[in-house]
């Protein structure tokens, strides 16, 4: 008889997972439509979408200008880049506002606690700052200076789903 080795065999009881820093970034683009609808009698959660849709929406449209502004100038190469850039934008962008949309409950970050009220602010004053880029950007906001604040407001808009993605903390009635 032929030497045959032991058959491998899968462990019964796995150890359990540690605790991760961000649990829900393993839900990688998962975007629900909902999360834009203006169909709600809450004030609350009808401003957050606003917000959501206003810089979805100017993000987008100063995207476009700078895909026309890159086609009529014969910038072949920054066309490209930009069409591509703005397709991988607008679903990174919509996905991590639609988190933000929907997150509940306070979580601790860095120490403090943050609420819903503190993402609520964040998404006003990212709005304003990209209503403040859309309209310098028609009176003279230079293309760099546009670019720079662009990518800043995306990795801002980035930390702001970054906190979503921390685990709720539970409340205490003590």
């Amino acid at each position: 008889m032929a030497y045959q080795p032991p058959r491998a065999t899968f462990p019964e009881d796995l150890p359990a997972r540690k605790n991760r820093s961000c649990p829900g970034m393993r839900n990688f683009f998962s975007i629900s439509i909902s999360s834009y609808s203006l169909k709600t009698s809450d004030k609350a959660i009808l401003a957050r979408r606003i917000c959501a849709l206003t810089i979805l929406i100017l993000r987008t449209a100063l995207n476009i200008r700078d895909i026309v502004w890159s086609a009529i100038t014969g910038k072949i190469f920054w066309l490209v880049i930009n069409i591509v850039l703005g397709i991988i934008g607008f679903f990174f962008i919509a996905w991590a506002l639609a988190a933000i949309v929907e997150a509940q409950g306070r979580r601790k970050v860095l120490g403090m606690l943050m609420g819903r009220w503190h993402l609520d602010v964040f998404l006003l004053i990212v709005a304003i700052i990209h209503a403040g880029v859309f309209i310098g950007g028609f009176f003279g906001l230079s293309g760099d200076t546009t670019s720079l604040l662009w990518i800043s407001l995306w990795l801002l808009i980035f930390l702001g789903y970054w906190i979503t993605t921390r685990v709720p903390v539970e409340e205490s009635s003590v």
